[in-house]
């Protein structure tokens, strides 16, 4: 008995050590109010904002050394505004969109000036320069406006009478082809004179929530429910997955094809490097709904949500692969995962004496792959890799017996790892 007690004792410390280095590192906003967004114009310089009620508070900061430091550019607002969305083009020049209309600042944020015409309350907002951009709006009935004179003159492109149709939230990859989405997907390519519904798989009790795209071709849909919706054919088709639980995906951001994140309303951020055919789970702070994330590099990323939190990352939230020793070993190894039996995650740690393309999968009982942990070259050295039963996408694993096994050149070795529930 005590032999097994120290033995648990020893990779329980392993796991809290392990834990303890979270990859998604808190930020000091200066606030507590609720931050609906947040976006960086460079390595140094980003704002964030959002409000909340009960009583009502509304906040805008903003960063000029990476998130080190944020001050307050809510005076510089006109008296009262939720701000529910901003775009910046530049360090000068940025939008700002809310329950109360469209902000404009031409000089960073020293002062911002309230838009005409647009009078609605506004959902969402996107520039893809200083003068050319799109908003949607919904007061009873829901409209998109675009303008091409920085916010001068706007003209209506979008249109329904229905008040729970809105044309919510948008994404442009250059001035002619684009993305809105609410209950469906909306996409122009001709700057949005003309928007075509998207065709798309039968998906019941939904409401989309975020768009994101990296080319005329490919884009991800985002909504409640943990649906996932992706295109690589500019959106004559969309796959349908599922991220494996029943939270509402808030925000994503794409490096490439295949690399991206996303944030939820269970308080969580999850990172794919296959296209979001896995997802590996890399912050729970269950204290925050993280409602809006976004990279200035493959490596250094920002997240916020409620209670002022905004987290940064630095080497890309890599809680799932983590070089943890550059030397060179004696051997190719793969240990032992822990803990282990395991529930929700498990870590596991392997060596290899060669840079190589490196492959480590799991697998179920029935040899059908479970999830895909690493498939990239990499240098020797020790590395680890955290597997979670919550990132697997649309798939809830049951107790039992699963697998892992690691690739690397001729290479191969495979152990077996314990889920308990």
């Amino acid at each position: 008995m005590k032999k097994l007690f120290f033995i648990f004792a020893f990779y329980f410390s392993l796991f809290i050590s392990h834990n303890s280095l979270s990859q998604w590192l808190p930020l000091n906003s200066g606030c507590a109010v609720n931050l609906n967004k947040i976006q960086f114009v460079n390595s140094q310089t980003g704002w964030a904002g959002g409000f909340q009620g009960l009583p009502t508070q509304y906040i805008l900061i903003k960063t000029t050394n990476a998130g080190a430091n944020w001050v307050s550019q809510i005076g510089n607002f006109p008296t009262g505004n939720r701000i529910l969305s901003l775009c910046f083009a530049d360090v000068n020049t940025g939008y700002i969109a809310g329950a109360e209309g469209v902000y404009k600042t031409t000089n960073g944020g020293n002062n911002y000036t309230t838009l005409p015409v647009v009078t609605m309350s506004c959902i969402d907002i996107f520039f893809i320069n200083s003068l050319t951009g799109w908003v949607s709006t919904v007061t009873g009935i829901s409209e998109l406006y675009k303008t091409i004179n920085g916010g001068a003159n706007w003209t209506s492109q979008l249109f329904s009478s229905y008040s729970n149709s809105r044309y919510s939230y948008l994404r442009f990859v250059n001035s002619n082809t684009g993305w809105c989405v609410n209950d469906s997907i909306f996409k122009t390519t001709n700057g949005g004179m003309n928007w075509s519904r998207q065709v798309l798989p039968v998906i019941p009790f939904h409401s989309f929530l975020s768009v994101y795209a990296i080319s005329p071709d490919t884009a991800w849909i985002t909504g409640t429910e943990g649906i996932i919706l992706s295109t690589v054919n500019g959106g004559t088709n969309w796959i349908l997955k599922y991220l494996g639980n029943s939270y509402g995906v808030l925000s994503s951001y794409f490096l490439n094809s295949n690399t991206g994140y996303l944030t939820t309303n269970g308080s969580a951020i999850y990172k794919t490097t296959n296209n979001g055919t896995n997802w590996l789970l890399q912050l729970n702070d269950t204290s925050t709904i993280l409602n809006s994330i976004y990279f200035t590099s493959k490596d250094t990323g920002y997240a916020c949500g409620s209670g002022g939190k905004i987290y940064k990352t630095i080497n890309g939230g890599t809680i799932g692969i983590r070089k943890i020793n550059s030397g060179v070993p004696d051997r190719f190894y793969l240990f032992q995962n822990y803990p282990n039996p395991f529930n929700p995650s498990t870590n596991i740690k392997y060596q290899i004496i060669k840079n190589n393309v490196v492959t480590l999968k799991v697998y179920d009982l029935l040899s059908r792959e479970i999830a895909t942990l690493v498939n990239e070259f990499q240098k020797a050295g020790t590395y680890e890799v955290q597997f979670s039963i919550n990132s697997i996408a649309n798939n809830r694993l049951p107790s039992g017996v699963y697998f892992y096994k690691l690739k690397s050149g001729d290479f191969s070795e495979t152990k077996i790892m314990l889920l308990i529930k």
